[in-house]
């Protein structure tokens, strides 16, 4: 009988070392689309991230809107989703695109470090978070040992009440001021943005987060913009896959075409689509439902043109490979950006259709 508990025991260890986590980020400002906490099926997620609070010129959190996020009450109502899920982690992200220069002048000074741990305290406790996201876009070389220092202070201040502090990174490791060493002695884990790899930044065409490289690549680009180079190049920087949840988009980036009739990969382009350069899978689903679409097996992406317009984005089958890949791999989880992005109204068929297919992909 002690056998059979023991071994029961050790399988029980071993199914939930290598369960694989789902972290969904919500855009906040959605819920002026009527995108709400309260629509979400947060079964899918094992941890859901509030995108984003901001930081103030001396350290303090900065409410990014007032309205929306005291008035209207949204981080107690995304808190509250974990009466929904028990087992659900909501952690509130800090930063964001842009954050560069405030984290910069924060990390470097320690009474502005202190103001941020202090406001940190505060937000999570108010509020009932269970831990704060560090989206700093992105450290530099120079700001590397402040940005472990922020890092080391938020850990001390978080462990007391058992809080999970992470962060989101470049999908390019080497790019940044990241030391992965010391990064592990006090992230809980690490989420790897491997998305926007392409967009109307680029020079040509081409997928906004492919799972694999094209063969008609340059070397860089085979070794950095792809979601699998972009977490074996985490990992091979000293990151233990249990602590890395890699990316996926919810939403694909588009290009207006040099010549209508060149419309592959690196096919010429003259800047961002008429969509602004970017468009969600719900967008995608019920308004482009007529462009042609092509499928790449060996990047296993979609693509869709019209005249001159071409987008490359991500359907059911390309997330379905992609977090089977991060579960067959044995990372920590996949990461989403956004959940909000899916097709939440189930205009173009099952209602969140992409983070299902996520699901159902590591059950």
């Amino acid at each position: 009988m002690q056998l059979f508990l023991l071994s029961l025991f050790v399988a029980l260890l071993s199914s939930q070392a290598t369960s694989t986590n789902v972290i969904c980020y919500y855009e906040s400002w959605s819920s002026y689309e009527g995108i709400n906490p309260e629509n979400f099926d947060v079964s899918l997620c094992t941890h859901v991230n509030y995108a984003f609070i901001l930081l103030w010129e001396d350290g303090n959190l900065k409410v990014e809107d007032d309205n929306l996020d005291i008035g209207q009450d949204l981080f107690n109502r995304v808190t509250a989703l974990k009466k929904k899920n028990t087992n659900l982690k909501v952690l509130l992200s800090v930063g964001g695109g842009g954050s560069g220069d405030i984290f910069r002048s924060v990390a470097a000074d320690s009474s502005k470090r202190g103001a941020l741990v202090g406001s940190a305290t505060y937000f999570l406790s108010q509020y009932g978070f269970d831990g704060l996201d560090v989206d700093w876009e992105y450290p530099e070389a120079a700001d590397s040992d402040n940005y472990i220092t922020l890092l080391k202070e938020l850990k001390a201040a978080f462990e007391p009440k058992k809080w999970l502090l992470t962060a989101a990174v470049s999908s390019d490791k080497d790019e940044h001021g990241y030391n992965v060493k010391e990064m592990l002695n006090y992230l809980d884990f690490i989420n790897v943005m491997s998305y926007d790899f392409y967009g109307p930044w680029s020079s040509y065409t081409g997928e906004n987060s492919p799972l694999y490289a094209s063969s008609i690549e340059s070397d860089w680009e085979k070794s950095h913009l792809n979601v699998a180079s972009a977490a074996t190049n985490w990992v091979n920087a000293g990151a233990p896959k249990n602590r890395l949840a890699i990316g996926t988009a919810f939403y694909g980036r588009s290009f207006t075409l040099a010549d209508a009739n060149s419309n592959g990969l690196h096919a010429a382009i003259t800047g961002p689509g008429e969509d602004g350069g970017e468009a969600t899978y719900a967008t995608i689903c019920s308004k482009y439902s007529s462009w042609t679409k092509v499928w790449d097996d060996e990047q296993k992406s979609p693509r869709k043109y019209n005249g001159n317009q071409w987008l490359g984005y991500d359907d059911p089958d390309s997330i379905k490979a992609k977090a089977a890949w991060i579960k067959n791999n044995g990372f920590m989880g996949v990461m989403i950006w956004a959940i909000n992005q899916d097709d939440m109204a189930g205009t173009c068929g099952e209602k969140q259709t992409l983070l299902k297919q996520i699901k159902q992909a590591i059950a």
